[in-house]
């Protein structure tokens, strides 16, 4: 409903409001013209007056929109949030076709190798890489899911927990079984196929070549100036968000550690690991701490870990609270009186007055592309809160800063391990991800406010001048290299052992468990959302009556469908 305008009901004559006297701010209409000569006008080229984006889309929703996705725009006949639906070609018989392996080529003139030189590192090639705001993910045509446009999710050998091809730099190599990374350029980064979203997760980093056992090269002489860069890794957790052209910890969106000096990095700021205060404890002297506003002392690293050298295996251990508190947060009800626990307990079914609830919603566009099926998505983008540093002095990161992005979860923590041993905690209270704490870009036309299932913190490794690192997601035959003494192996001999299974369910926060357990559980969510996702178009196609596709052309879009005449086009100009 348009808003009322008491001017626009009740017209009101010009006139009653012209000056008594005219002058050069207020002239008047009925004044005689002037008797001197004017000057002479200034001829200048007319400029194209166009419309905003917002005053086009109301005067010709039939406009299809200039990006690869076209313009995004929620079903007007749709109560609830449902996912797009877009003008694509039936698919082809290959379409039907399980994913092809990805082709992966040796490194010229000089292959990339191990240090032992057993093993051989390669460039995967023709793939439609996550970069300029869009995200790619494999997919297939089924024919049981005609009123979703036949296509759902899939992923291409190696089916594990592993490093990501299409997530990573163009310029890293991996070895076949895509746990081992190297890159020869400055620094570059690659995420895995898994993301923590909540719970305690676990995965462990080997360093193949990066600071010597016997330390860093002295800089300052001769012969290091005329060798070169020295190589190193640096691991940790990113988001979507976080660049593929640079460390892990360089911007906000991402948590690292360094090999060098080992230190914590965020921002591309370094820190010192620590020891939590216990809250309310009290110290010879002194009132008791409250944990918020007295910093713990840092660690001092004793000589022989001051560097992660060659052979050394880090062990990542991220905490993050439940997705119910995590919801209570980024909607803006977290109150920190009432919501003492890290959500766990409380049970998912109930929702507090404002905030948002659990739901998966999927605005993908399959696009063919070198012989392979992808969705495409517009990705997050960083937010203007998260670059400004004014945003930063103005009020430090909190549960309810007012600006999403900048809301932090607590109860979350990173800590880390060498060799088998804690070290300390990296960081704690780290910053909110689901949205509206990540936001997709504007200009490009996505929708704002949904989660896809895949936002949250991927474990990332980056490389520097021919550093190499392996990661180890521990659903490996082997299990992990150093594991910590409190992750739980199995989930269900830990069930068994606690009695959880048979009389609270089974609790995923409770436990450390390895990060590699999320590759089937992600799988389980993708079928559970594109069975969703058909049964909700199956809805709004009639049901049973119905016929496959009537249900677009309620609304939404060009005739209920968003038009792609002009998309699925980024992937298409890389092929040329």
């Amino acid at each position: 409903m348009r808003p009322f305008s008491p001017a626009a009901a009740h017209p009101i004559p010009l006139d009653h409001h012209a000056p008594a006297v005219a002058s050069p701010l207020n002239p008047s209409s009925t004044r005689a013209p002037s008797h001197t000569t004017p000057a002479p006008t200034m001829h200048r080229e007319p400029r194209e007056k166009k419309d905003s984006l917002k005053k086009r889309e109301s005067s010709n929703p039939h406009t299809t929109a200039s990006t690869a996705l076209g313009k995004r725009k929620a079903n007007a006949t749709h109560a609830y949030p449902s996912p797009q639906r877009f003008n694509v070609p039936p698919p082809k018989s290959t379409d039907f076709e399980p994913p092809k392996e990805d082709i992966m080529v040796a490194h010229e003139p000089t292959p990339l190798t191990m240090p032992d030189g057993n093993r051989q590192l390669y460039k995967p090639i023709d793939l439609a890489e996550n970069k300029r705001g869009y995200r790619y993910s494999r997919a297939i045509a089924d024919p049981l899911f005609p009123h979703k446009q036949y296509y759902r999710s899939t992923s291409p050998p190696p089916h594990y927990a592993r490093l990501s091809f299409e997530d990573a730099d163009k310029w890293m190599h991996f070895t076949t079984n895509a746990l081992i990374t190297t890159n020869e350029k400055g620094w570059r980064m690659v995420r895995s196929n898994v993301c923590a979203r909540e719970g305690t997760l676990y995965y462990e980093i080997k360093i193949h070549r990066g600071v010597p056992p016997s330390g860093p090269a002295d800089t300052t002489s001769s012969d290091a100036a005329n060798c070169g860069p020295q190589p190193h890794v640096r691991f940790g957790w990113a988001r979507r968000e976080a660049p593929l052209d640079a460390p892990v910890g360089f911007d906000g969106y991402s948590y690292g550690i360094t090999d060098l000096r080992f230190e914590p990095m965020h921002r591309s700021r370094p820190s010192k690991f620590y020891h939590p205060t216990p809250k309310n404890k009290k110290t010879k002297g002194s009132k008791p701490l409250s944990g918020a506003g007295t910093a713990p002392p840092p660690i001092q690293l004793a000589p022989e870990d001051a560097h992660v050298k060659e052979g050394d295996i880090i062990g990542l251990e991220l905490q993050l609270p439940s997705l119910t508190l995590h919801r209570k947060i980024v909607s803006g009800v977290y109150n920190p009186a009432v919501d003492i626990g890290d959500g766990f307990d409380q049970p998912t079914h109930t929702l507090e007055p404002g905030a948002e609830s659990m739901d998966v919603i999927r605005d993908r566009i399959p696009v063919a592309y070198k012989g392979n099926s992808y969705f495409e998505t517009l990705d997050h983008v960083s937010s203007k809160p998260m670059e400004d540093p004014a945003s930063l002095l103005k009020t430090a990161p909190n549960p309810n800063h007012e600006h999403p992005s900048l809301r932090t979860l607590p109860h979350s923590a990173m800590r880390v391990y060498k060799n088998g041993k804690l070290v300390g905690t990296a960081f704690e209270n780290v910053l909110a991800f689901l949205p509206p704490a990540s936001v997709p870009s504007k200009t490009m036309g996505a929708r704002e406010g949904f989660d896809d299932g895949v936002v949250g913190y991927f474990p990332a490794v980056s490389c520097f001048w021919g550093g190499i690192a392996e990661v180890n997601m521990g659903d490996g035959v082997g299990g992990f290299w150093a594991p910590p003494p409190h992750l739980a192996v199995s989930r269900s001999r830990d069930a068994a052992r606690d009695g959880q299974l048979a009389t609270n369910g089974w609790n995923p926060g409770r436990l450390c468990r390895a990060v590699g357990e999320r590759y089937k559980e992600q799988i389980a969510e993708d079928v559970v959302w594109d069975v969703i996702d058909e049964v909700d178009f199956f809805i709004q196609d009639g049901g049973y009556e119905g016929t496959v596709g009537s249900g677009a052309d309620n609304g939404g879009g060009s005739n209920g469908v968003v038009s792609t005449r002009t998309g699925a086009g980024r992937v298409k100009e890389e092929e040329m």
